[in-house]
């Protein structure tokens, strides 16, 4: 989902460090990051942080360790704090960011800059990603000798707390590593807080189904399924591919 792009876009925000490293969780979003700083010190560490301009800067707190003149941050913000103006903002290529605060007992930081994005390290998570983005289910609607159809069902959390406009999802189906077939949707609204199911009519190749189908007669015709294609959410900056990549287990025999 969106929630990758935001990842780094939300936290990263926060500084001009040599490193970062940002750790998507359910609910929020954990950021980690170091830079040189005179007089640095350690302890507990509060602020705020903007996004490209925006007048809503958001508190955020967190933990400061320093080594000699290096100063690492870890800090934590909750998706639904995320300001819509700062979503509206959002560039393809980089984003501007101001960081102010202090750590307890030591002095002021303020870091501010552009960075791009392939500057940002995003550690990813199985556990947080399905909490995004999960297939519930791939099906046959219609299999004979002669023609076949499907639907797969993928469910998108929206975690803001402002809606989101998917403009399209597209994807193509793989059964046992083969391409069976390809689907897509049009826009929808991604509610805020709340999850969302795409079901998405699949176009199948009869013949690579069958093909399909016959190797999976040994295992009573489960096959191993893959959805692969991209979400596209809508932002007032430009339109965001969201790859889908996703997996389970489904009968190619009705």
């Amino acid at each position: 989902m969106v929630i990758w792009l935001l990842a780094q876009a939300l936290l990263a925000s926060a500084a001009t460090p040599a490193d970062i490293r940002v750790v998507p969780e359910l609910e929020a979003i954990t950021v980690i990051l170091s830079g040189p700083k005179a007089g640095a010190s350690a302890g507990a560490f509060s602020g705020s942080v903007s996004l490209n301009g925006s007048s809503s800067e958001v508190p955020v707190t967190g933990l400061a360790r320093a080594s000699g003149e290096r100063l690492e941050l870890s800090v934590k913000m909750r998706y639904r704090d995320v300001p819509e103006d700062w979503i509206k903002r959002l560039r393809a290529s980089d984003f501007d960011y101001r960081l102010r605060g202090r750590v307890a007992g030591g002095s002021p930081v303020e870091w501010s800059g552009t960075r791009r994005w392939d500057q940002v390290e995003v550690e990813k998570r199985e556990d947080a990603a399905s909490g995004f983005v999960k297939l519930t289910s791939i099906q046959l609607t219609e299999f004979s000798l002669f023609e076949s159809a499907a639907r797969a069902e993928v469910t998108v959390r929206n975690p803001l707390a402002f809606p989101l406009k998917l403009a399209s999802a597209s994807c193509r189906l793989f059964a046992n590593g083969r391409e069976v077939g390809s689907g897509a949707t049009d826009e929808m609204i991604l509610r805020p807080g709340q999850e969302t199911t795409l079901k998405l009519p699949i176009d199948l190749d009869h013949g690579q189904l069958l093909a399909a189908a016959g190797s999976a007669l040994r295992s009573g015709g489960d096959v191993e399924g893959r959805l692969r294609g991209a979400l596209v959410v809508r932002l007032p900056g430009g339109d965001i591919p969201v790859p889908l990549d996703l997996s389970g287990r489904f009968s190619v025999l009705r």
